[in-house]
C-alpha cells in the first residue's frame, strides 16, 4: 500500500514539473532570444592626419600678399606623432544596442609662411616658423536596432545619434619682420607663446553596422556613417615684438559641420570573454565658417586696409575640408549577463 502511494505522489510530482515546464519555459525563451552583453573596447595605433585648418590658414596668407599687392605663402604642413585611439561601451540586448564611441587622433605639427606686402607706407616682409599639438576628438552617443535579429547569424544594425567634435590646433611661433619706411630698414624679431584655432560643434548622426560572422571565431564588420550640424569658431593669434610691439587677432564666429567616416574591422574570438580586433578608421570632414567676427588690438592702430582685410579673410560661406584615417589594434572585453 505504501509503495502504491509513493509512485502516485511521484508521478503527480513529475506531471505538475512537466506542466510548470511548458507554461515558464516559452516566457524564459522570449526574454533570452539574444545578446545581453556589455563590451568594452580600446583600440590604439597610428593615424595619418590633414586638418581643416590647414587649407584654411594657406588661404588667408596667399589671399592677404595679394590683397596688398605682394606674395603669400604656407607650405604643406609637416605632421610627426600622429597616433589615434577608439574607446567603445556598448550594451547589447536582444535587438538592441546601446553604444558610448569616442575617437581621437593626435598629431604633432610644424611649417613655416611668409608674407610680403605694403601696409600703409611700409613695405613689410615677415617669415614665420611654427609649431604646435592637433587633436581631434568624437564622442557620440548612439542607438541601433538590428534587422537581422532572430534570423541570421549576422547583424545589420540601423544607427542614430548624436555626436559632439572638438578639433583644436595650438602652436608657437617665432617671426622675423622686416620693415622698410621712406628707405630705412629696421629688422624686428618677434615670438608668440600661444595661438589657437578651435571648432566645437554638436551633430545628429545617422548610420549602419553590418557583422559578417564567419564560421569558427572570425568576424568581420562594416560601420558607415553621417553627421551634421552647427558649432562654434575660434581663433587667437598673438605676436610680440622685440621692440615692445604687440599683435593681436582673433575671430569668433558660427560653423556648419558634416562629417563621413567608414570603419572596417577585423574580430578574433579568443574566448567567451576576449576578442582581438584591428580596425582601419577613416574620417572626412567639411566644415563652412559663417558669421564670422574678427578683432584686431595692436600697439599701433589698424590701418583701414587691414580693417577691410580682416573683413576680406572672413567672410561668410568660407569652406574647408580634412580627413584623418587610423589603424588600431585592441581587445574587446565582454560580460555576458546570462
Amino acid at each position: 500500500m505504501f509503495n502504491l502511494l509513493s509512485k502516485l505522489f511521484e508521478s503527480r510530482a513529475i506531471a505538475t514539473t512537466l506542466c510548470m515546464a511548458l507554461i515558464v519555459s516559452p516566457a524564459y525563451a522570449n526574454d533570452e532570444v539574444g545578446p545581453n552583453d556589455l563590451r568594452i573596447g580600446l583600440g590604439l595605433g597610428p593615424a595619418f592626419l590633414q586638418s581643416q585648418f590647414e587649407p584654411r590658414l594657406q588661404s588667408e596668407y596667399q589671399f592677404g600678399g595679394a590683397f596688398f599687392g605682394g606674395f603669400g605663402q604656407m607650405p604643406d604642413w609637416s605632421y610627426s606623432s600622429q597616433s589615434g585611439q577608439n574607446l567603445r561601451i556598448a550594451y547589447l540586448r536582444n535587438e538592441w544596442l546601446f553604444e558610448l564611441d569616442q575617437k581621437s587622433e593626435y598629431a604633432s605639427v610644424e611649417f613655416s609662411s611668409y608674407l610680403q606686402g605694403t601696409f600703409s607706407n611700409t613695405s613689410v616682409t615677415r617669415s614665420s616658423n611654427h609649431t604646435g599639438e592637433y587633436s581631434q576628438n568624437r564622442t557620440g552617443l548612439i542607438l541601433g536596432w538590428d534587422a537581422l535579429h532572430e534570423s541570421s547569424p549576422h547583424s545589420l544594425y540601423f544607427l542614430i545619434g548624436f555626436r559632439s567634435i572638438r578639433e583644436e590646433f595650438l602652436n608657437e611661433k617665432t617671426s622675423i619682420t622686416g620693415l622698410n619706411v621712406s628707405g630705412t630698414e629696421f629688422i624686428v624679431g618677434g615670438a608668440s607663446p600661444e595661438n589657437q584655432s578651435l571648432v566645437q560643434a554638436n551633430t545628429a548622426y545617422l548610420g549602419m553596422d553590418f557583422t559578417y560572422q564567419f564560421e569558427g571565431p572570425f568576424a568581420l564588420q562594416l560601420r558607415l556613417g553621417f553627421e551634421s550640424g552647427s558649432g562654434d569658431w575660434d581663433e587667437t593669434d598673438l605676436l610680440f615684438g622685440l621692440n615692445d610691439s604687440f599683435e593681436y587677432r582673433k575671430e569668433i564666429g558660427a560653423v556648419e559641420i558634416t562629417g563621413l567616416e567608414l570603419d572596417l574591422t577585423f574580430k578574433h574570438e579568443i574566448n567567451l570573454d576576449w576578442t582581438f580586433f584591428t580596425s582601419l578608421q577613416t574620417y572626412q570632414t567639411s566644415v563652412r565658417t559663417k558669421e564670422v567676427i574678427p578683432l584686431l588690438a595692436n600697439s599701433t592702430p589698424p590701418t583701414a586696409a587691414q580693417v577691410l582685410q580682416d573683413v576680406a579673410l572672413t567672410y561668410g560661406g568660407a569652406e574647408h575640408r580634412g580627413r584623418s584615417s587610423a589603424l588600431l589594434f585592441g581587445f574587446t572585453y565582454s560580460y555576458r549577463f546570462w
